[in-house]
């Protein structure tokens, strides 16, 4: 079995999964709906149309993310599955990669719904069809996925590579430092253009952002080991 076929079968596996959990699956729901409807109502419906939709696809990609990486990769460690996993001839780095990408793909369709919220509603409040511009559908297309995957796969790493009682905190660590990347008010303030509405050159910046973090977190998986993982298993 070469590496794609292994990387497919752990992200299909992980997939079925995650949809399988009605649990996970209302938690998603709920996020997605809670940032985009959220987000909209406090920044106005004409106004932040385009800068709703650029954070609430990130928020809600990180967020229901989070709480997929932490299913797949942890509830695996505390409940000694992944030993059986690791003993298979499934590859780490494929077992890895399979469960970011199994993590991922309903992430990003959470993310999806939520601009679709955002859209139907906005629409039906201002009594015509409100489209995202260009770059938004740019963003959408491009960079949340990307930028879900690189917060996805650093949680992953973090969650195989450290003990139980370190996770419990790290999550939401990482979360925390991806926030700023998420807000064009954040943007904004840099930029010192406090009203600013979301352009190429935020969009830019994110996707880089995200590029360098996936490239980060590729090259911190040369570093997995069974061993590492199984150690941190026994040493809690």
């Amino acid at each position: 079995m070469n590496f794609m076929n292994m990387v497919w079968l752990v992200t299909q596996k992980e997939i079925k999964t995650v949809l399988h959990n009605k649990g996970l699956l209302f938690a998603g729901f709920y996020v997605g709906a809670m940032f985009g409807v959220l987000n909209l109502l406090l920044g106005g419906i004409a106004s932040a149309f385009n800068n709703t939709i650029f954070s609430a696809t990130l928020l809600v990609g990180v967020f229901v993310g989070y709480s997929f990486s932490r299913f797949v990769f942890l509830r695996e460690k505390r409940e000694k599955i992944i030993e059986t996993l690791l003993c298979t001839p499934l590859s780490l780095k494929s077992i890895w990669l399979g469960k970011v990408l199994g993590a991922t793909v309903p992430a990003y369709l959470f993310s999806l719904l939520s601009v679709s919220l955002v859209m139907i509603i906005s629409s039906v409040m201002m009594h015509s069809l409100l489209l995202p511009s260009a770059v938004i559908l740019i963003h959408i297309a491009v960079v949340v996925p990307i930028f879900t995957t690189a917060a996805i796969s650093l949680m992953g790493f973090g969650q195989f590579v450290l003990g139980m009682r370190e996770n419990k905190i790290i999550g939401y660590l990482i979360v925390l430092g991806l926030v700023p990347f998420m807000y064009p008010s954040i943007f904004g303030l840099i930029l010192g253009n406090v009203n600013l509405v979301v352009s190429w050159l935020e969009v830019g910046i994110c996707s880089i952002f995200a590029v360098v973090l996936l490239a980060l977190t590729t090259y911190l998986s040369r570093y997995l080991s069974k061993e590492k993982i199984v150690t941190t298993i026994m040493s809690d």
